[in-house]
């Protein structure tokens, strides 16, 4: 998945976990589909390569 869609991914979970008004549930249990553990899965994976290089992204991010 592109970031993109990786975000896009995550606030639809998101959006699976707050109420109408955008208030975070105390508790929620939710049904994931195989493909949707896949993706996370795969985010979380993606997410532990990139967490040695955080502070070189987080500049090239800022631009600086």
């Amino acid at each position: 998945m592109s970031i993109s869609q990786q975000a896009d991914f995550l606030e639809y979970l998101l959006g699976r976990t707050t109420t109408r008004e955008g208030v975070a549930v105390v508790e929620t249990m939710m049904w994931l589909t195989a493909e949707e553990v896949e993706d996370l899965t795969a985010l979380a994976s993606r997410l532990r390569r990139m967490a040695p290089h955080e502070n070189a992204i987080r500049l090239m991010v800022a631009g600086r």
